[in-house]
């Protein structure tokens, strides 16, 4: 049995008419429709979630539910939220500040997307710190490194796909 946290970009990214993809993207999509359907026909993964339902939020409120996909992905993840154990079900503890308290703050990690960081706090909380699977945000391969030194693993459903977008984000923005 293996466990996953879910980035919200996968069944997002799975949701989106192939009509409406831009054409550099229609690779990556597919790839995100055969994680999401490997995913609600596996019985094996099991999802991480937090107890607050910020993860849960993030799918209501980006993935397009009126879509197959998008479907399918709802259908699933209600049935199988009824079923989850407790154990992967996180509180993500914050501070005064509203900072997770689970999220390792230090100098390589200090900048990474304030939104994303429920993902990697809720990785770090957990007790076997599931992977966290991503698809199309590049800006996480510059910290990949920096996770890993606390034994956060990032999995990119597509590698290339994540470093050209990391060079046309991050690394074309920082020379102009």
């Amino acid at each position: 049995m293996s466990k996953i946290i879910l980035d919200t970009n996968v069944p997002t990214k799975a949701s989106i008419s192939p009509q409406l993809c831009h054409e550099n993207e229609l690779e990556m999509q597919k790839k995100c429709m055969k994680y999401i359907g490997d995913l609600v026909n596996n019985k094996e993964t099991k999802l991480v979630l937090d107890a607050d339902f910020e993860i849960l939020k993030e799918y209501q409120n980006n993935v397009c539910k009126n879509s197959n996909m998008g479907k399918i992905f709802f259908k699933w993840l209600y049935n199988y939220y009824n079923q989850i154990q407790p154990e992967d079900i996180i509180k993500l503890e914050k501070n005064r500040s509203g900072q997770y308290m689970d999220f390792p703050y230090d100098d390589d990690t200090e900048n990474f997307d304030e939104s994303d960081k429920k993902f990697i706090a809720l990785a770090n909380a957990h007790a076997e710190k599931p992977p966290i699977i991503e698809a199309a945000d590049g800006k996480w391969l510059g910290y990949e490194a920096a996770f890993a030194k606390y034994g956060i693993i990032i999995e990119f459903l597509d590698r290339k796909y994540a470093q050209r977008m990391y060079e046309q984000k991050i690394l074309n923005k920082g020379s102009k």
